[in-house]
C-alpha cells in the first residue's frame, strides 16, 4: 500500500511537472507570441540541473531523499503560482515573472527527480528494486504523454489560469501523500560538496559498470532532444501532414515510449541487459537517420514507433541498472548525475539539431545526430566490457 501511495504521488507530480513545462513553451508562443521567449522558458525549465543537480545529489545522501523531496516540491508550487499570477493578473512585468517562474520549476526538477529515484529504495527490498524502478520509469513516460493532452483539454475548456491551478493542486496532493512516507536514513558525515563528490567518484571507480551505464544514458538521450525539436518539422515539411495529423504523428512518440517501458518490464529477465542496451542504441541511431530519409507516412510512423519503443526500453534498463548497482550511500548523487544527463544532454542535442536544421536542412540534422549516436555506441561497445558483462538484475 505504501508503494502504491508513492507511485500515485509520483504520477501526480510527473503529470503536473510536464504540464508546467509545456505551459512555459505554449503560453510564450500563444500569449507573448515569442518563439525566443519560448526557447528561454524551456531552457529555464531544464537548465538548472546543470548547477543545482550537484547540490541535490549531495543533499539527498546527506539529509535523506524524503526531506529533500518534500522541501524541493515547493519550488514547483512557487513556480506554478508565479505562472498563475501572470495568467490571471497580466502585470506589466509579466515576462520577467514568467521567466522567474520557469526557473523555479527548473530548480524543482533538479532536486525532485533524483530524490524520487533515491527514495524508491525505502519502499522495496534490493531484489525488487529493478522491477520497481522500471514501473517508476513507466509512470514518467505516461506522465510525459498525458500532460500535453490534459493541458490542451483544460486550456480549451476553461482558461490558461485553470491549467496552473490544476498543476498546483496536483503538486500539493502529491506532497501530502508523502507526509507519512518512510525515512530510514543514516546521516552521512558532513563534508563540503566538493569532498562528497570526490568520495562518490572514488566509489564509482570500484563499480565500473555504473559509469558505463551513465555513458549509455548520454548516448540514449542524444536522441530525445532532436525528436522533440525536429519531428514537428518532419511531419510538416517532409510528410505534408496537417495540424491534426501532425499531433497524431507526434503522439506516437509518447505512446511508443510507454510501450517500451511495458516491454522492459516483460523482458528484463529474458535479455542480456548490457548487450541489449548496445544493440538497441544502434537501432535507435539508425531509426533517426531513416526518419530523415523517408517520405511515406506509414513507413515513417512504423520507424518512429520502433525507434522510440526501443528508446523506452533503453531508458528503463539503464535507470533500473543504476539502481541495482549503486550503493545506498551514494544513490542520491548517482541519480543526480542521471537527472543532469537526461535533461541537459537532450536539451543540448535539441539545440544542435535545431541549428543544423536551420543552417542546412531538417533531414541533414537527423543524419548528423544519427551518425553521432551510432559512432558513440560502437565506441562504447568496444570499450564497455563491464556493461557487456551485465546480464541480469538478479546478481551483481
Amino acid at each position: 500500500m505504501r508503494l502504491f501511495i508513492f507511485y500515485l504521488s509520483c504520477f501526480l507530480a510527473f503529470v503536473a511537472g510536464h504540464m508546467v513545462n509545456y505551459s512555459a513553451i505554449m503560453y510564450s508562443l500563444e500569449i507573448f507570441n515569442s518563439p525566443l521567449l519560448a526557447g528561454i522558458a524551456y531552457g529555464f525549465c531544464f537548465g538548472p540541473p546543470i548547477v543545482f543537480g550537484w547540490i541535490a545529489g549531495a543533499y539527498i545522501d546527506r539529509y535523506s531523499a524524503k526531506k529533500v523531496l518534500l522541501i524541493a516540491q515547493n519550488f514547483f508550487v512557487l513556480g506554478s503560482l508565479g505562472m498563475l499570477y501572470v495568467m490571471a493578473i497580466k502585470p506589466s512585468a509579466s515576462v520577467v515573472i514568467f521567466l522567474l517562474s520557469s526557473f523555479l520549476i527548473g530548480i524543482g526538477w533538479a532536486f525532485v527527480a533524483p530524490a524520487r529515484l533515491a527514495a524508491l529504495g525505502q519502499y522495496v527490498p534490493e531484489n525488487k528494486l529493478a522491477q520497481s524502478t522500471i514501473t517508476f520509469n513507466l509512470l514518467i513516460m505516461v506522465g510525459f504523454g498525458l500532460a500535453p493532452i490534459l493541458l490542451t483539454q483544460i486550456q480549451q475548456t476553461f482558461e490558461w489560469k485553470d491549467v496552473a491551478i490544476t498543476s498546483i493542486g496536483m503538486f500539493m496532493i502529491s506532497s501530502l501523500l508523502l507526509i507519512n512516507a518512510p525515512n530510514n536514513h543514516q546521516r552521512l558525515t558532513h563534508e563540503n560538496l566538493k569532498q562528497e563528490w570526490k568520495e562518490c567518484f572514488a566509489s564509482l571507480q570500484n563499480i565500473a559498470v555504473i559509469p558505463q551505464l551513465l555513458l549509455a544514458a548520454i548516448i540514449g538521450y542524444l536522441m530525445m532532444g532532436p525528436m522533440q525539436v525536429i519531428l514537428p518539422q518532419i511531419a510538416e515539411q517532409q510528410l505534408g501532414l496537417n495540424a491534426i495529423e501532425k499531433g497524431q504523428y507526434l503522439g506516437l512518440m509518447a505512446f511508443s515510449l510507454i510501450l517500451g517501458g511495458v516491454a522492459a518490464m516483460k523482458l528484463k529477465s529474458h535479455l542480456p541487459i548490457g548487450r541489449s542496451i548496445l544493440i538497441m542504441l544502434l537501432f535507435c541511431g539508425a531509426s533517426l537517420g531513416l526518419i530523415g530519409l523517408i517520405n511515406q507516412v506509414w513507413l515513417s510512423c512504423l520507424v518512429l514507433i520502433m525507434g522510440t519503443t526501443l528508446a523506452g526500453m533503453i531508458v528503463s534498463f539503464i535507470v533500473a541498472g543504476l539502481q541495482h548497482f549503486t550503493p545506498v550511500a551514494i544513490r542520491g548523487r548517482v541519480m543526480s548525475i542521471y537527472t543532469i544527463i537526461s535533461q541537459v544532454v537532450s536539451a543540448m542535442a535539441g539545440v544542435l539539431a535545431g541549428a543544423l536544421a536551420q543552417g542546412v536542412s531538417v533531414s541533414f540534422s537527423l543524419y548528423v545526430i544519427s551518425a553521432l549516436l551510432i559512432s558513440l555506441t560502437v565506441l562504447l561497445a568496444i570499450k564497455g566490457q563491464y556493461l557487456k558483462q551485465f546480464y541480469h538484475f538478479s546478481s551483481h
